[in-house]
């Protein structure tokens, strides 16, 4: 797909992102109305910025302005590349069961793996690309985040999934916390007392590290796929809808209401928060092409 045809996509989904915000489930399971999102301008991408094909995971820019992709699909690699004009640095080889990557504030990177039965978090330098050790998971894992220097591996099979802690210096795990079966995305809170995990179905869930105590629940829409959270822990980013059609709840965590929608574009596969918090990237990736979009928050 050209970058024109991607941006019509984003657009498309920005008149969707218009719509008023459903109802959202408060603590508890109880519900309560929220406002109607006010009508906006048409929101469009700051820029478009071409990405490796197949295009699965991202991790944040750096301060240099660049990050590291995973993309594949029979083969992968991690890509670095530039987040501004999308020129390509450096890429390494990877195992074909990787899932997700995320990088640690002291340059760690970690590659979430999992193949059919097993799962484990592979550590490497991002300044090397050398594999420092491999951390053994409790099942195969879907996706990875990260905080400070720690990891957040979501893993799981059918019935069951769990979030691993594991500190990104010397691979040791903090703590491992069951959390809903079909969770597909984990964002941890900044003070690294709980962690958000967002189901299929489009509820959020706020869980204590180490207990895993439920102190939180709402739901700002159907069809969960992504979640992020701004560096502050106050605004929560969560991508819903389908493959196809998709949007953005800006969630204040304080109220749960959704206060803006921003837009999604087709295939999009993940979000990420700048270290500022005031830019949204939109992971897209396809088998044809890949790019990240850039939204002003």
């Amino acid at each position: 797909m050209t970058r024109r045809a991607s941006l019509r996509g984003a657009a498309g989904a920005a008149a969707l992102g218009l719509l008023a915000a459903a109802p959202l489930a408060g603590c508890g399971g109880h519900e309560h109305a929220i406002s109607p999102v006010p009508a906006a301008k048409r929101v469009v991408p700051q820029r478009i910025v071409q990405a490796p094909m197949s295009l699965r995971a991202a991790a944040p820019p750096q301060a240099d302005g660049t990050m590291w992709a995973l993309a594949g699909r029979a083969t992968k690699g991690l890509f670095r590349f530039s987040a501004v004009d999308g020129k390509r640095i450096r890429s390494v080889p990877v195992s074909a069961a990787a899932r997700s990557v995320a990088e640690s504030d002291d340059g760690v990177l970690g590659l979430a793996l999992g193949t059919r039965r097993s799962g484990a978090l592979q550590l490497i330098s991002a300044r090397t690309t050398k594999a420092v050790r491999t951390v053994p998971l409790p099942a195969p894992a879907r996706e990875v985040s990260a905080s400070g220097v720690e990891f957040y591996a979501l893993t799981g099979r059918a019935g069951a999934a769990s979030v691993t802690v594991i500190n990104g210096r010397n691979g040791a795990v903090r703590a491992t916390v069951p959390v809903p079966a079909d969770a597909v995305s984990v964002a941890p809170d900044p003070s690294h007392g709980s962690v958000y995990v967002l189901e299929s179905t489009g509820l959020v869930e706020q869980i204590g590290v180490p207990d895993g105590r439920i102190s939180g629940r709402f739901k700002p829409g159907a069809g969960g796929r992504a979640l992020a959270l701004s560096p502050d822990g106050g605004t929560m980013y969560v991508l819903k809808g389908t493959a196809a059609i998709a949007n953005v709840a800006v969630v204040d965590v304080a109220t749960e209401s959704v206060h803006r929608v921003l837009p999604a574009p087709s295939h999009c596969r993940g979000l990420i928060v700048s270290a500022s918090g005031r830019q949204l990237i939109e992971v897209v990736g396809t088998p044809g092409y890949g790019n990240i979009q850039v939204f002003a928050l």
